[in-house]
């Protein structure tokens, strides 16, 4: 069965799901999708998800979106024994894993879709007070569930840290944590950002997505300069 996966290499979502497909070792075929320019409001992108977000999963006959339900998905569906430390059988360990991915969806990537958007629609131009302030209340969490653990649900990396990492990359470039303040926080990404997984598929767009949005925030700054 053909499998397809639709993104694009600078969305934190979209890359935990594809760190996830090469860990499992599965044949996927990867086809641009640019949220910024809407491409999935196409018709049969907004059939296959309604939410018209990346990344989205197709195998043909079936489809999904949203990257937390995607990556348990492949873990149930296509997981291994050797695959079973991205995702443990142990009902309360699932559930801690599902917490730390709604933590992802709830807390952080709100974070940084407010950033996000008014960066592309050329209206922000350095982050307020306001944006600050939510980014170290989401670090000052992660630094709560990082004193249970050595990775966020576990001692051993589970498809938690793959998805709150690319979220939590891009976040630290546009609002570097503090390491006096979050010291676990700075360990965790630097231990993550070693990763062989990570080094090969995560990087370059965990890099460029940040500084994309640094980018884009100084380009606005002189648009709106030249406009006085």
């Amino acid at each position: 069965m053909p499998k397809t996966l639709y993104m694009k290499d600078l969305s934190p979502p979209a890359r935990a799901v594809n760190m996830t497909i090469h860990l499992l070792g599965l044949e996927v075929e990867i086809k641009e999708l640019n949220p910024v320019l809407r491409d999935q409001d196409q018709p049969k992108f907004r059939k296959m998800n309604p939410m018209r977000t990346i990344p989205i999963y197709d195998e043909g006959d079936f489809s999904l979106a949203d990257s937390h339900a995607i990556m348990i998905y492949l873990l149930e569906t296509y997981g291994k024994p050797e695959h079973s430390y991205l995702y443990p059988m142990d009902k309360r360990k699932r559930a801690t894993i599902h917490q730390r991915l709604f933590f992802d969806c709830g807390i952080l990537f709100p974070r940084l879709r407010a950033i996000m958007a008014p960066t592309y629609a050329g209206r922000l131009t350095e982050l307020t007070k306001y944006m600050k302030i939510n980014i170290d209340d989401a670090y000052a969490m992660l630094e709560e569930y990082l004193s249970q653990n050595l990775f966020l649900a576990d001692d051993h990396l589970t498809i938690a840290d793959l998805s709150a990492y690319t979220t939590t990359q891009s976040l630290n470039i546009v609002h570097p944590a503090d390491g006096t303040r979050f010291p676990k926080v700075k360990k965790w990404l630097k231990t993550m950002s070693e990763l062989d997984i990570v080094k090969k598929v995560n990087e370059p767009g965990g890099e460029n997505h940040g500084n994309s949005l640094l980018l884009i925030m100084e380009v606005n700054k002189q648009n709106k300069k030249s406009k006085l």
